[in-house]
């Protein structure tokens, strides 16, 4: 629906998301419209925020592209991410089991510059399970 998010009341890549739109000179109509629903809904006491998919969307609407291509479009800025999960997940984890969409937590670095991260790793196949 492009509002609301199960984990987060407010999702953190909306906001930097838009900012990256303005400073590329777009904030149209459906950006506009986007942040006005999710006013009326904080000011009802309901609030619903904007989420990652319906920020990419309001931005590729007011960049004129063509809605059709908007779900190839989310599935590539998708792509990185599932890769990642899926080499952590070959790599770490017991295959096929429960994890607790809200009682779970992250065990990785802190923080970490990914030009340095890049630089400083060998490429690793997999681990066989």
């Amino acid at each position: 629906s492009g509002f609301g998010h199960r984990v987060h009341t407010k999702d953190p890549r909306t906001a930097r998301l838009f900012e990256l739109a303005r400073e590329a000179g777009v904030d149209g109509v459906h950006m506009k419209a986007a942040r006005a629903v999710e006013k009326s809904f904080a000011d009802s006491k309901k609030a619903l925020p904007i989420n990652v998919d319906g920020a990419i969307g309001a931005i590729l609407a007011d960049l004129g592209l063509n809605p059709a291509a908007f779900n190839g479009i989310f599935m590539i800025a998708r792509t990185p991410g599932l890769i990642a999960h899926v080499i952590e997940e070959q790599t770490r984890e017991k295959p096929m089991r429960r994890i607790d969409p809200v009682k779970h937590g992250y065990d990785g670095p802190a923080s970490r510059s990914i030009l340095d991260e890049a630089a400083n790793t060998k490429t690793q196949a997999p681990k066989k399970s």
